[in-house]
């Protein structure tokens, strides 16, 4: 089953084969360890483990984004991407209604799937090895389109064998061909969660740069038509089925704007690994290629964390940082604060050293909406006091038009508006209090201390897919039980406590907060929020057509005693410390990649494919 999201608060469904995979525990069986992973013996497809093959679970339970979560209750996931409990229809991926019974399925049609082998249904059937049926009697390719014949074009609107490639090759005893490996950041060092990998149906387009008309439409990111895809799994391990078969096969790995494009010889009938470590994500984008792809990313600066170098550990080349708004880089750099800055709570100061010619972000970047657009995302770095000279009105516009920002510490006056500063800027009206309580305290302890991973959904009991995906990847990069920390948190240093976010804010997301020892067990230390922001929305039904994502996070990047020596002796990028991600790092660089994506609602559980045609 694949569900992908065309536009603003669009599905459609898509029926695709089961594949067969030696190992399986068969139709309703409880698959336990990971075939589809480079490491079989990770226990898999119970409730909160990774999905088995990337997206078998036991029954009873559906994958969401490459962890297995219970479905098909009231404000659950739907089973399968449609399927709910009787009395329940799937609505924008989630069960809404009252009804409790088990097996029955939504209003857009049932689907239900073995580990292996089993049967998809959507007015027609699916076996190993064999072809899924359409209500029409007409054969579904994997596409999701009608087949097309090797080398051939694509029936009623199915996606093209690309030329040269041979497609839908038949094998012997219901085998098929494969695609495996694994997807790292830039740097080669941590795998990805959550990237795409497909085989594109035409030569890839370039990807428009910035934020415009079409940034609120997933499809957006992908004008090349798909093939075949799969998505990483927390592991970063990927699985494509049924790819075509020849000696230059184009194989794309994308997660948001972030695009690397390879070719790979393909020998039918078998599978064909891809070398550990041989796959990464770009952090150089030669000039004239419009294949590979980098968003373009603004990093306002600011005197007390350096969220720049974050990106030269996560593998960014040097050579892709320019001052300002140049085109010939992919990470623009901004000055934030003022010069007579107070720091220490009240007006923010500028980092120094600075980029030459780095421009004031409060001139230059957020003066006005249409500085803030040609950035996919904006990272705002620490001034060591409240943000000088902040315009919350043009960066909810950019939000709202499909912008992403991280902002970290006290960043926090874009949100709340100035608390001690005596700025005569405001937050929205509807940020503010609606989405967390506010405070100025600057409070921390010397060392480091415990976060724990939120895994459940603001004022619910029910799993937050992605928490639940964060932890486990944290926990399998070796991120928890760090620096004396129980083994189950993220070590944390230089801690902030300026949000809470409660029940009540119910457009907020808690990621990460403090264990009961740091005594401010309260507090968040980092959370999400979807824009526009709608007030009360509903855990289930229909859900907003948001465009926007931001994260507010109180984990300076450089808060590690490993890290604190960034920018002291040059200004970034030769400034930056390259090593090792810390634990804090590493839970940024997972919202720096997250935070990229296309933009689903987190009662939404992600699923395979979204945002592909």
């Amino acid at each position: 089953m694949r569900q992908a999201l065309v536009g603003r608060g669009t599905w459609i469904v898509v029926v695709g084969l089961v594949a067969s995979c030696s190992g399986s525990n068969g139709a309703g069986g409880s698959p336990k360890s990971d075939a589809g992973s480079q490491d079989a013996t990770v226990s898999c497809g119970s409730a909160g483990e990774p999905c088995c093959r990337g997206s078998a679970c036991d029954t009873g339970l559906t994958c969401g984004g490459g962890v297995c979560l219970s479905c098909g209750r009231a404000g659950e996931p739907c089973c399968n991407a449609t399927a709910c409990n009787a009395g329940l229809t799937c609505s924008a991926g989630a069960c809404a209604g009252s009804g409790s019974g088990p097996g029955s399925s939504s209003s857009s049609g049932s689907s239900s799937s073995s580990a292996s082998g089993g049967s998809a249904t959507s007015g027609g059937s699916a076996t190993s090895g064999g072809s899924a049926t359409s209500s029409s009697g007409s054969e579904v390719g994997t596409d999701g389109g009608r087949d097309a014949g090797p080398d051939g074009p694509a029936q009623d609107g199915a996606a093209p064998c690309p030329a040269g490639l041979s497609c839908n090759v038949s094998c012997p005893d219901g085998g098929t061909t494969t695609i495996s490996g694994k997807v790292y950041d830039p740097a080669g060092k941590n795998p990805l969660y959550g990237v795409e990998a497909y085989v594109p149906a035409k030569s890839l387009a370039p990807l428009p740069r910035g934020v415009g008309a079409g940034a609120c439409s997933c499809g957006e990111l992908y004008p090349s038509g798909v093939v075949t895809s799969a998505v990483s799994g927390v592991d970063g391990s990927f699985l494509l089925n049924d790819v075509p078969v020849g000696s230059s096969v184009p194989v794309v790995l994308q997660v948001g704007k972030w695009r690397r494009s390879l070719h790979v010889s393909v020998t039918a009938c078998q599978d064909n690994p891809q070398a550990d470590k041989s796959i990464t994500l770009p952090g150089l984008i030669a000039a004239g290629d419009t294949d590979d792809n980098m968003p373009d990313i603004a990093v306002s600066t600011g005197e007390a964390d350096t969220l720049e170098c974050l990106l030269v550990r996560v593998g960014v080349d040097a050579s892709e940082y320019v001052a300002g708004a140049a085109t010939n880089g992919h990470v623009h750099l901004f000055s934030g604060g003022s010069s007579s800055g107070g720091g220490g709570g009240l007006v923010g100061k500028p980092e120094t050293p600075a980029m030459a010619g780095a421009p004031a972000s409060y001139q230059s970047l957020w003066d006005q909406q249409g500085d803030l657009m040609p950035y996919d995302l904006v990272l705002l770095s620490c001034e060591g006091g409240e943000t000088y000279n902040a315009n919350p009105p043009a960066l909810e516009s950019y939000l709202n038009a499909g912008g992403r920002v991280l902002a970290s510490h006290f960043h926090y006056a874009w949100f709340s508006g100035p608390i001690v500063s005596g700025q005569s800027y405001a937050a929205p009206s509807n940020w503010g209090t609606n989405l967390a309580t506010w405070t100025s305290a600057t409070s921390a302890p010397s060392g480091d201390i415990g976060g724990i991973i939120d895994q459940t959904l603001n004022g619910s009991s029910k799993p937050f897919a992605k928490g639940v995906a964060f932890r486990t990847w944290l926990d399998e990069n070796g991120a928890l039980g760090a620096h004396g920390v129980p083994a189950t948190e993220l070590s944390i240093y230089t801690p902030r406590y300026n949000a809470s976010v409660s029940s009540s804010n119910t457009p907020s997301q808690p990621w990460i907060t403090p264990d009961s020892s740091s005594g401010e067990s309260g507090m968040t230390m980092q959370f999400s929020f979807d824009t526009p922001v709608v007030t009360g929305t509903p855990d289930s039904g229909t859900s907003p057509a948001y465009c926007g994502r931001a994260v507010f996070s109180e984990l300076h990047n450089a808060g590690d005693p490993s890290t604190s020596g960034d920018g002291t002796t040059a200004p970034p990028p030769g400034g930056c410390l390259n090593v090792d991600l810390p634990p804090q790092e590493m839970a940024l660089e997972f919202m720096l990649f997250d935070l990229s994506s296309c933009v689903l609602p987190d009662t939404v559980a992600p699923v395979q494919d979204a945002g592909l045609p």
